[in-house]
C-alpha cells in the first residue's frame, strides 16, 4: 500500500513538472504607437478589424485615471506639460522600465520613466491634453499592451 502511495505521489510531481510556465500572450506590431509623447494628434493611425464595436463619445465615458504624485525618474529631462499619460509598464525595479523605455524606443517612440511616491518606476508611451486622446491612445495599442492605463498628476 505504501509503495502504491508513492507512486501516485510521484506521478503527480511529474505530471505537475510537466506543464509549462510560459506566458502564451502574443507579441504583435503595433501601427501607430510612434506618437511622440506630447503629440497632439487626436487618433492614431489605426488598422479597424473587420468586426468593429460603437465608439462612444468622450462626453458618454467617464474618465478612469489614477491620480499620483510622479516625476520624471534620472535621466529623463522631458517637461510634463500635459495632465494625461498613458502607462505601459508599472516596476519596483528601476532597470527593469529603463529596458521597456529602450525597447519602445528603439521602435520611434519617445517614452518617458516617471517615478511615484512609493518607488514605482512607470512607463508612459505618450501624453495628451485630453483624456479623449489618452484613450484613443489605449485603444490603439491594447493587443499589445492590454493593461495600460491612464496617470494624471496628483
Amino acid at each position: 500500500m505504501k509503495k502504491i502511495i508513492q507512486l501516485v505521489l510521484a506521478l503527480a510531481i511529474v505530471a505537475l513538472a510537466g506543464t509549462s510556465c510560459k506566458s502564451k500572450q502574443k507579441v504583435a506590431e503595433i501601427t501607430g504607437a510612434n506618437v511622440v509623447v506630447g503629440s497632439t494628434t487626436t487618433s492614431p493611425t489605426v488598422t479597424t478589424p473587420a468586426v468593429s464595436q460603437p465608439e462612444s463619445t468622450p462626453t458618454n465615458e467617464p474618465e478612469v485615471t489614477r491620480n499620483e504624485k510622479f516625476s520624471l525618474s534620472d535621466g529623463d529631462a522631458n517637461s510634463m506639460n500635459y495632465k494625461y499619460h498613458v502607462v505601459v509598464g508599472s516596476f519596483k525595479n528601476q532597470d527593469n522600465a529603463k529596458n521597456l523605455k529602450a525597447t519602445l524606443n528603439n521602435e520611434g517612440n519617445q517614452a518617458l520613466v516617471v517615478v511615484n511616491e512609493q518607488g514605482m518606476f512607470r512607463v508612459l508611451i505618450a501624453s495628451f491634453d485630453t483624456y479623449a486622446e489618452a484613450r484613443a491612445k489605449i485603444n490603439a495599442i491594447k493587443e499589445r499592451f492590454p493593461d495600460s492605463w491612464v496617470l494624471v498628476q496628483k
